[in-house]
């Protein structure tokens, strides 16, 4: 990972992402994000940056935090599945971190799908998910799209 500073246009600061994963999860254990929520922002974040997408990356982490900090975010609960039927399901986010929800989504479509095929699952009272590319490689990841 690179982050460029504009001190000085020739000085690059390079920072794994392991030590990038550990800022990232400490700033949201100080407002008191559960792990497994953190830790599940903190990977599409990542990703966003390792991709390119620096508008849906770290840059987006202070906006996280004020968030969760104010209310406007909930960290307490998870998302609760409202109604399904056949290949498809509705989902209550409960106003958590998007990529909690947007994870908690693909997770029952590719179940869902390896049922009947396809998986069509929607969400309500959520929040910004990141980069919609990490969603779509999981269903790649399970075989559901094929990339050529």
């Amino acid at each position: 990972m690179i982050i460029k500073k504009t001190f000085n246009e020739s000085e690059e600061i390079v920072v794994s992402k392991k030590e990038l994963r550990t800022f990232v999860l400490d700033c949201l254990e100080k407002v008191r994000c559960p792990i497994s929520h953190a830790q599940q922002l903190a990977d599409i974040l990542i990703c966003s940056d390792y991709r390119g997408h620096y508008s849906h990356g770290i840059n987006r982490l202070h906006i996280y935090v004020n968030d969760v900090s104010t209310g406007a975010t909930s960290v307490e609960g998870e998302p609760i599945l409202i109604k399904q039927k056949g290949a498809t399901a509705w989902v209550d986010g409960n106003n958590l971190l998007g990529p909690v929800v947007g994870n908690y989504c693909m997770r029952l479509a590719v179940q869902k799908a390896k049922e009947h095929g396809i998986g069509w699952v929607v969400a309500k009272n959520s929040n910004h998910f990141g980069i919609a590319g990490w969603y779509a490689e999981i269903a790649v990841k399970h075989g559901f799209v094929v990339c050529y």
